[in-house]
């Protein structure tokens, strides 16, 4: 189920438990409010996810260029008398060795409001990962929702690449794509096995997004599903207007490896 880089698949998978009320409402409100929720970066379970490192070798003159343009983005209050007079005293902080370090932050600190007002929907292109079930799917109890992948809800959704080391961004030398890229579409290859892309919402953040109703298309059930979940899913597929298919996972007896097949009432 694997994509190559660039090649964009045709679908896409949601993990999610089934293991509250509460949990049960938020895949209802997917499954039959077509609904889905943007997170924001502060609820992920990586602790370098969004939040990059920073280099800020530049010369004086780019480095208050740059401090201009993010000012005059989130401070929009400010005068332009005023945008000036606060590059001019971050820059003499910055030609300063010994205030360096608090001038950097001030700048690191402005980037990094950016990354975390945006609003992140993250999908697999793996429906049959024994630890994406696990990690996301209350220990294969819970379900995977399939979107269609050229749906237009997908159109915009951008592969994450993996990485050993990580790499820092550097605002001064990075333009708009390489920045965005290394902030928000870059993980440490121990997440590999995931198989992530992402939906990034920049104007509105985190919060819900309505969907048209064809862009889902399935939902698998997870192996150790009880039978109260898999009646659940089949009532939703019953009340939608557009058709959904329903799988069954189950677990092979010859491999360690999850099986995926149409789901047939027992």
């Amino acid at each position: 189920m694997d994509s190559a880089v660039g090649e964009v698949p045709e679908y896409f998978y949601k993990y999610r438990p089934m293991n509250s009320p509460e949990m049960i409402r938020r895949v209802e409100q997917i499954v039959l409010g077509c609904e889905i929720y943007f997170s924001p970066p502060s609820s992920f379970n990586d602790p370098f996810d969004l939040k990059p490192a920073f280099s800020f070798d530049a010369s004086p003159e780019r480095q208050r260029e740059d401090y201009l343009r993010l000012s005059r983005k989130f401070q929009p209050h400010y005068s332009e008398s005023q945008h000036s007079e606060e590059a001019d005293s971050v820059m003499a902080k910055t030609l300063n060795a010994e205030n360096r370090p608090a001038a950097e932050a001030n700048v690191q600190a402005l980037h990094s409001f950016a990354l975390t007002s945006v609003g992140v929907f993250c999908v697999s292109t793996k429906r049959d990962d024994i630890l994406m079930w696990s990690h996301y799917a209350d220990s294969h109890r819970g379900v995977c929702l399939e979107f269609n992948g050229m749906s237009p809800l997908m159109a915009h959704a951008q592969q994450v690449n993996y990485s050993r080391k990580r790499v820092a961004i550097n605002p001064y030398v990075d333009d708009s794509m390489q920045m965005m890229e290394k902030a928000m579409l870059t993980k440490s290859e121990h997440w590999t096995y995931e198989g992530e892309w992402r939906l990034l919402n920049y104007t509105k953040g985190s919060g819900a997004v309505k969907f048209r109703p064809l862009n889902l298309t399935g939902i698998i059930v997870g192996a150790l599903a009880s039978r109260d979940t898999s009646n659940t899913v089949r009532e939703w597929a019953a009340q939608r207007a557009s058709p959904l298919k329903i799988y069954r996972a189950t677990i092979s007896n010859k491999e360690f490896e999850v099986l995926i097949t149409p789901h047939h009432r027992a």
